[in-house]
């Protein structure tokens, strides 16, 4: 079938048209995932210096204060987007993703975008900082089982403990929609006794939560003898662990979901 000259213009002119808005799509996601690199790239900084910054800064003095490490955690997370941002410039100049320079809606946009990528970072931080330490006391019960050495707290696990235990940011977990702190106890307690066998979760029972002050304890034991909770530790599958409907219908007695959200030490 052939096509007559003003078909064929408008085709073309399609098809133009559609490898522009392709082009301005792909342009927009390469523009997000730098962005969420970068923003996650400081965060690690951030995070990184947090934990060492004593140790790096003993290198300069023999008695670095924590205001040092707080500096010093913070002038580094700005550096790194800073280095990002003006790499991004002159990446956009090369391929013309934009022309002039920034107005204040561009300026407000930006600032907006990394306000939201930093708060979907730490929630995403937190969530799996969550599942790696239910995964954690899975492990934990085997070392204690097998009597080998403790496992090192998870990566995910420890920057989420950074953040939230960091001066200024512990608000962060109240608008945290992820977060639960005694659906996470609960699941950490069911991982490790599920562990177990038998002989072993009632003697961990009786040692740790028979008299721990928990509502009607004795029903730790009906979860831990549960073939489907067990199943669920034993195939390693903490996400549906964490939402098991068995979780939430034991948080629901009485003030069993208060006493579990500031539990501390019975693991």
């Amino acid at each position: 079938m052939e096509l007559d000259s003003q078909t064929s213009i408008y085709l073309a002119m399609g098809i133009i048209l559609l490898a522009v808005i392709i082009f301005s799509v792909i342009k927009g996601l390469i523009k997000m995932v730098f962005l969420a690199i970068a923003i996650i790239s400081a965060i690690g900084v951030w995070i990184f210096i947090q934990s060492k910054g004593f140790t790096l800064l003993s290198f300069v003095t023999s008695s670095p204060a924590p205001w040092m490490v707080q500096a010093l955690a913070w002038s580094a997370a700005i550096l790194v987007l800073a280095i990002f941002f003006h790499c991004m410039s002159w990446f956009s100049q090369l391929f013309s993703f934009r022309s002039g320079k920034p107005g204040p809606c561009s300026i407000i946009t930006t600032s907006l975008m990394c306000v939201l990528m930093m708060w979907v970072s730490t929630i995403a931080i937190s969530y799996y900082g969550t599942i790696s330490r239910v995964s954690f006391y899975h492990d934990l019960a085997l070392a204690h089982r097998n009597n080998q050495p403790i496992p090192e707290v998870p990566l995910f696990t420890a920057a989420k403990n950074s953040i939230r235990s960091a001066e200024g940011l512990s608000w962060l977990e109240t608008i945290d929609p992820l977060e639960s702190p005694a659906q996470s106890n609960l699941a950490c307690i069911v991982a490790y006794g599920c562990s177990l066998n038998e002989r072993e979760y009632r003697q961990f029972y009786q040692k740790r939560l028979e008299k721990s002050g928990i509502p009607h304890p004795g029903r730790f034991l009906d979860l831990f003898a549960d073939p489907g909770l067990r199943k669920l530790v034993e195939e390693e599958r903490f996400v549906s662990l964490l939402e098991n409907d068995r979780l939430n219908a034991f948080l629901q007695h009485k003030n069993t979901a208060e006493f579990l959200q500031s539990l501390q030490g019975i693991l």
